[in-house]
């Protein structure tokens, strides 16, 4: 039985997963770097230091990795006080599904805290959360399962008693490899024959994760 729910926030949540993906590349192209989308690909679902990691791989020691998150981080601000925080379709109908039978929703993103729960309150879904892991919180980022194990235990219940909500490879690979019941909602990464085999459950929106609640 699912005694609480662990949700991913870039891409599962927020449509803000397009943001940074688009972004990059447009950063990358200005600056004359192949930035591939594969590149791009890796770093969904990984913290700073993951992401760091990949691209001072991909162009050097050398590379101001911060220099462009900066940029990339400016680029989005400007989107989201123009437009808003967009929504991923069924967010709101889960919280409020998991608030009326009273089971935990936690943040678990790779996200670094302050923009985790600013988005949180923008968005005015703050309030449904018991609590939240963040990337700067942990030594080893998703894939790696640190992130969920903490946050299973922040909602008092067992890893095998969550359902973890993601929508990035590495983020599915982190919440199976935490003994949780891993549900993948597609956004820019296909359901893999890979990762089906992982998930729980695959459905195309965060709607269709509320009949979980009673199988998984």
């Amino acid at each position: 039985m699912i005694k609480a729910v662990l949700f991913d926030m870039d891409g599962l949540m927020f449509d803000t997963e397009r943001m940074y993906h688009d972004s990059w590349l447009e950063l990358g192209r200005q600056r004359g770097l192949a930035m591939t989308e594969a590149l791009v690909a890796g770093m969904r679902g990984r913290n700073r230091e993951g992401c760091v990691a990949l691209c001072k791989a991909a162009f050097g020691p050398e590379f101001d990795f911060m220099e462009l998150r900066g940029a990339c981080v400016e680029r989005m601000e400007a989107q989201i006080a123009a437009k808003g925080l967009p929504k991923r379709p069924g967010l709101d109908e889960l919280l409020e599904e998991l608030a009326r039978r009273g089971l935990p929703a936690v943040l678990a993103t790779s996200t670094g805290r302050a923009t985790a729960l600013r988005y949180l309150e923008l968005a005015g879904v703050n309030r449904y959360f018991k609590g939240a892991v963040c990337g700067d919180e942990v030594e080893h980022g998703k894939p790696a399962p640190d992130i969920f194990l903490r946050a299973a235990a922040l909602a008092g219940a067992a890893p095998g008693q969550c359902m973890v909500l993601e929508d990035s490879p590495n983020g599915l690979r982190a919440g199976a490899a935490a003994g949780c019941r891993a549900v993948m909602v597609p956004d820019l990464d296909p359901a893999t024959p890979e990762l089906a085999a992982l998930a729980a459950a695959v459905v195309p929106s965060l709607r269709e994760a509320i009949p979980l609640l009673d199988t998984l």
